[in-house]
């Protein structure tokens, strides 16, 4: 996702993983990706509103394989594209969930699929942002 550079902005990272995604791997939808909860591994906490007004912000956002190397908004190479966020809504209590649509020829969106069913621990999503906190 693209972020507006201001002096009070932080770098930020989150991740989340998703327990419950479906995937079905011919179309390239993963469907009910967790993409933030209300309190997340580093201690920061996310309110309703503030999760509500985000909705808008993950709708078509892109996804990457991995960060980036160094600085985490140096440019991304077109390989790293894996596909991008639809369906992005507020589940109460829980959290912004939406679906991950993928190339299903993406160089590792077979072992994707797999992690994502059998192994979902193995997979996650961040985003990887400069916010305001």
């Amino acid at each position: 996702m693209a972020a507006t550079l201001t002096s009070s902005a932080t770098p930020l990272t989150e991740r989340v993983v998703s327990p419950s995604i479906r995937v079905d791997a011919t179309r390239g939808i993963a469907r009910n990706v967790k993409i933030l909860g209300p309190e997340s591994r580093n201690g920061r906490r996310y309110t309703e509103s503030c999760m509500r007004a985000a909705v808008g912000l993950y709708e078509g956002a892109r996804v990457n394989v991995d960060h980036p190397e160094g600085d985490p908004q140096s440019t991304r190479s077109y390989a790293d594209r894996f596909g991008s966020l639809k369906n992005v809504r507020y589940v109460e209590g829980r959290g912004l969930y939406g679906d991950l649509h993928f190339n299903p020829k993406h160089r590792i969106a077979e072992q994707f699929a797999w992690d994502a069913e059998h192994a979902p621990a193995n997979v996650g999503l961040s985003h990887n942002v400069l916010a305001k906190t």
